[in-house]
Order: structure tokens, then sequence, then C-alpha cells
């Protein structure tokens, strides 16, 4: 299950779902420990999702080395050929440098593209998380106010 549903369904049940008595909520604990295990069951399905945005990384990273090696390899055999033409020598060689450092620019560029996407992923999951522990936080600090206020009620009780 997705973890923003999981937090929203147990916040509705704390502060919204649970009965009130004297003004404060009472909620089951079977109830919230119930959807804490889902919610922690849903945990490793986002670090799943983070290692295939790693994955999908390394994958266009290794695809623009080999892409460079590609470009060089052609840069080397064409400028082979044009060496064994004496007249063209001299353009092989500029032909040869120009190539190697397009291929350099792009293998540089496909790598910071793929850098910039997954920090984009990966800041973009830390922001999910990071809010979802905030609604987790507050939920059990709900709970535990509430908790304590109905233990106060009972020992102020005759």
């Amino acid at each position: 299950m997705d973890i923003e549903f999981l937090m929203e369904r147990l916040e509705q049940y704390i502060l919204k779902d649970s009965p009130k008595l004297f003004g404060n909520r009472l909620v089951s604990d079977e109830e919230v420990r119930s959807q804490l295990i889902q919610l922690r069951e849903a945990i490793p399905d986002e670090i799943f999702h983070a290692r295939k945005i790693i994955q999908e990384r390394e994958m266009i990273l290794e695809q623009a080395r080999e892409e460079a090696e590609r470009i060089k390899a052609d840069a080397r055999v064409d400028a082979e050929r044009a060496v064994s033409e004496h007249r063209l020598v001299d353009e092989a060689r500029r032909k040869a440098k120009r190539i190697l450092q397009e291929a350099e620019t792009e293998a540089d560029k496909l790598r910071a593209d793929a850098d910039e996407y997954v920090f984009d992923m990966l800041s973009q999951l830390q922001g999910e998380l990071t809010r979802n522990l905030h609604v987790v936080e507050n939920g059990l600090q709900r709970l535990e106010t509430d908790r304590e206020a109905t233990l106060q009620h009972r020992e102020d009780l005759p």
C-alpha cells in the first residue's frame, strides 16, 4: 500500500474516527498497532523504489559509457582510414580530435543528466518520507496526550 494513504488513514482514525469521552479521544491500541504494522510493511516498497531509481541511473551511466566508447572507436576507425590517405592526414587529425571532444562532452552531459535525475527523484522521495514521518510523530504525540488525559481523568474520578 501507499505510505501516504496509510498515514492519512491512521491520522483519520486517531483524530476523527475514534470516539470521544469527556472531550478526549479513545483509540484502540490494536487498531493503531495494526495500522502501524501496515505502514512499516509499506516502507520497504519506498526503499525498493529508491533502489530502482539508482539502478536506472547506473543503467543510464553504463549506456553513456558504452556510447562514448562506441563513438571513440568510430572516431579511431575514421582517423585511421583518413591517415592512410596521405593528402587527408591533417584533416583526419582535426576530425578525430573534434569527434573525441564531442563524445566526451556528450558522455559528461549524459552523466550530469543522470545524476540530476537521480538527485531529483531521491529528493522527492526524501520529502515524502519526511512528511510521512511528521504525520506519524504528530499522531503518536496526539495519541500519547489523549492517553495521558484519559488516565488523569480516571484518577480524578471518585
